[in-house]
């Protein structure tokens, strides 16, 4: 599978609520041969890495009024399920986002794993612990070098505005100066 196909598989099976999105998105993977789910769950670790960083997280933290390291991991699997150009908009500048999100959204995350689901559907494998491991050892046999998660990059104090405001300035505009409901 190359990229193009990951973000068209994505794009194909877009829904407004991200977790209607990730449902129809494994749905739709579950069609595919086991590999082929396999390779598109290393493309999406990929992007997940990508995002992996600081100014994201801080970016995060301010959308959803703060993120624990596994709400930065349901943001950025949103962001994933936001598609191509608003995915790679925000990797490249995190502040890009106020221009997709909204306060009175509320959070903004995603709580899913869609080639996993996919994987266990095509390969009619239970998801308990023996199939987690099934998948797992699938997925090291298929993509034996996957990259880890990178270094976050240099970390500042989600809490101090005036360090928000100079890295976010348009989203801490919408959120700190316009919060919801104001």
């Amino acid at each position: 599978m190359t990229l193009d196909e990951f973000w068209d598989h994505i794009q194909k099976s877009k829904r407004k609520d991200p977790d209607a999105h990730a449902e129809r998105l494994e749905q739709r993977l579950a069609k595919l041969p086991p590999d082929e789910i396999l390779d598109f769950g290393h493309w999406w670790e990929l992007m997940m890495g990508e995002a992996y960083h600081w100014n994201l997280w801080g970016a995060a933290y301010l959308i959803n009024g703060g993120c624990s390291d596994d709400g930065f991991e349901y943001f950025c699997r949103w962001l994933v399920l936001r598609g191509r150009d608003v995915f790679q908009a925000a990797v490249t500048n995190p502040d890009t986002l106020a221009n997709v999100v909204h306060p009175d959204d509320g959070d903004v995350e995603c709580g899913c794993s869609p080639a996993q689901g996919a994987w266990f559907t095509a390969t009619k494998t239970e998801p308990d612990d023996a199939g987690y491991e099934a998948y797992s050892s699938a997925e090291r046999a298929r993509h034996p070098n996957s990259p880890r998660y990178p270094e976050l990059g240099a970390g500042w104090d989600f809490d101090d505005d005036a360090e928000m405001r100079k890295r976010l300035p348009h989203l801490s505009a919408l959120y700190m100066d316009g919060g919801a409901g104001e």
